[in-house]
């Protein structure tokens, strides 16, 4: 979400932080003439071992942030934008053999846990 959907987000619900069922309702309310594309760092990290990379969190929320910044609504994000900029950059670590086939076999994440 970019500041202003947040911003706005925090006003719509000040009357009803203490409760839950009201907030629900207003988030309803507020979305229903709205959408948004959500990407995780789940995504990023299936796009990185896709390409036989393993990254970190912090590379992942890196990716994110870049892509989000990028972005451009009348080209809309591609998952080929997530790798393309993965392979772009060079990051991560490369996959073992053997957590580049628990990822194709088992579906399995790599995820890079030593910092840079």
């Amino acid at each position: 979400m970019n500041q202003e959907i947040i911003k706005a987000m925090v006003t719509a619900l000040k009357p009803a932080l203490k409760k839950t069922k009201r907030a629900e309702e207003i988030l309803d309310r507020f979305w229903r003439d709205k959408i948004a594309i959500v990407w995780k760092l789940q995504d990023v990290h299936t796009a990185a071992n896709e390409r036989e990379v393993a990254l970190t969190n912090q590379e992942a929320i890196k990716v994110l942030q870049e892509l989000h910044h990028r972005h451009d609504k009348q080209y809309r994000l591609k998952w080929e934008d997530l790798t393309d900029y993965i392979e772009g950059f060079c990051l991560g670590r490369k996959l073992t053999k053997v957590e580049l086939r628990r990822f194709v076999e088992k579906n399995k994440l790599t995820i890079n846990r030593q910092n840079r």
